[in-house]
């Protein structure tokens, strides 16, 4: 069948015009103007120091949008129960300095994180504030040891929806600037 001839068929012009047209507003979309807000958030790098308040200092941190939840590296966790309630103890180290700091939180709730070929892992999940730009933002944070990743701490979805752009080209574009 000519072009000209199926043109003439609405159907069939219809089938052929409309993907084009879909295509065309949904990119317009995803290009056009930022959501209300959004200009005014702050974009940070991959990599950015972050402080951690709890641990009254910053982490070198890998920024993630891939994670949905924060996580710590967390070593020596140990549950036990204080005021009828679940808390755990855990220890963070600076890898520079190799400066611990022991703090006890809460339990939020656990994970079974599945591990491809491997055993299940139960992780305990807290809440602790961390400084984005110049807002403490507390959220929950799963603790892990991360002892065999590049950064201690992974900043996931959670603490950055409404926070924050990331510039995934870019690296330390933000200092902590919470009082």
């Amino acid at each position: 069948m000519r072009l000209t001839a199926i043109l003439r068929h609405p159907l069939l012009a219809a089938m052929l015009v409309l993907p084009g047209l879909l295509v065309m507003s949904t990119t317009s979309l995803a290009c056009g103007e930022p959501e209300a807000g959004e200009a005014d958030l702050p974009v940070f790098g991959y990599i950015e120091d972050i402080a951690v308040r709890a641990l009254d200092r910053e982490m070198r941190a890998k920024i993630d949008s891939g994670a949905t939840t924060t996580s710590i590296d967390a070593r020596d966790i140990e549950e036990f129960e204080k005021d009828d309630e679940e808390w755990v103890r855990f220890t963070v180290a600076e890898r520079e300095s190799d400066e611990a700091v022991t703090l006890e939180r809460p339990v939020s709730r656990t994970v079974k994180i599945k591990r491809h070929g491997r055993d299940s892992q139960k992780r305990y999940v807290v809440e602790l504030a961390l400084c984005l730009g110049d807002k403490w933002v507390t959220e929950e944070v799963s603790l892990t040891s991360r002892e065999q990743f590049s950064y201690g701490l992974l900043v996931g979805r959670n603490h950055m929806a409404d926070h924050l752009l990331i510039d995934p080209s870019k690296k330390d574009l933000q200092t902590s600037r919470c009082d």
